[in-house]
């Protein structure tokens, strides 16, 4: 696994359940406009607004959509360790080519002890494959934090489980200390905003909700390692600052897709006000 991967979006019905009907063609176009894989049910395609039943609806309908499995990863993450079994065990069953796992959330007071015994668990019950994990480090979502030493005990542990980790608190310090001390981890920033800075210091790519607005621009800048492209990369991805993220690339692939319903979202998200669109328009039209 290296290279772009666009966290994708989870189209929702007006009963706010996932529609993969909309979602395959919109899947199968990013593919061919330079994303080298796709994340499913991760932040960016809300799969904790959803439940357990949907998410492994979806990620069946997917698999059996006729998409390239071996270029889709699923975000497997729950707070009850029961519900993180099944899915985890579904994207395996499934063909996905990874699972992005968030550590279980809520109890933030856990420990780095308490962290390893619920992957330990949960790997007992899900049998990964080779390479077939990825930790999803995202602690301002979940309140917990994969610091080197809970990664580096996971690892000795699991070596043929664990392929590499997203780091979405993009912290280049914690992905060099990671990198240097596990040379054959694969390490994916959440952020296109610093990509060849990234690249350089041995991330093997990235994985980001908005990629998926500029895939073209973003594997370009990747593989030429073209400084231009770069900047135009960073800049793009800073439209989308001062606004809500996930409303606004709901907003802006409606808009692109001419399809409205990209911008229903699962309840506590929601769509951007009128000002917040027309702000945001502005502001793309600007760059």
């Amino acid at each position: 696994m290296k290279g772009i991967y666009a966290a994708v979006l989870t189209p929702v019905d007006e009963r706010f359940a996932p529609d993969a009907a909309r979602a395959l063609p919109y899947y199968r176009e990013l593919l061919g406009r330079g994303c080298d894989g796709l994340n499913l049910l991760g932040t960016t395609g809300e799969a904790m607004s959803l439940s357990v039943k949907q998410r492994v609806a979806f990620m069946e309908a997917i698999a059996s959509s006729g998409l390239p499995m071996e270029r889709m990863m699923a975000g497997t993450g729950a707070a009850s360790l029961d519900d993180a079994a099944t899915l985890t065990a579904t994207a395996f069953g499934c063909g996905f080519s990874a699972a992005l796992i968030m550590p279980p959330f809520f109890f933030r007071d856990a420990d780095d002890d308490a962290i390893f015994r619920f992957y330990a668990e949960l790997f007992a019950r899900t049998n990964p494959p080779r390479n077939g994990v990825l930790l999803y480090n995202f602690p301002r979502m979940s309140g917990i934090a994969f610091r080197p030493t809970l990664v580096a005990r996971l690892v000795a542990e699991f070596p043929q489980a664990i392929a590499g980790m997203k780091d979405s608190s993009n912290d280049p310090e914690l992905q060099s200390e990671i990198l240097a001390a596990h040379r054959d981890l694969t390490m994916f920033p959440g952020s296109e905003s610093d990509l060849l800075s990234a690249k350089r210091r041995g991330c093997a790519g990235c994985i980001s909700g908005s990629v998926a607005l500029w895939p073209e621009l973003a594997q370009a800048g990747f593989r030429d390692e073209d400084e231009t492209q770069a900047r135009q990369l960073a800049q793009r991805r800073a439209q989308l600052d001062g606004v809500p993220f996930i409303p606004a690339v709901r907003y802006l692939t409606a808009n692109e897709r001419s399809e409205p319903q990209w911008e229903r979202a699962v309840p506590p998200q929601r769509g951007l006000t009128a000002e917040e669109g027309r702000a945001l328009r502005a502001q793309v039209k600007r760059g």
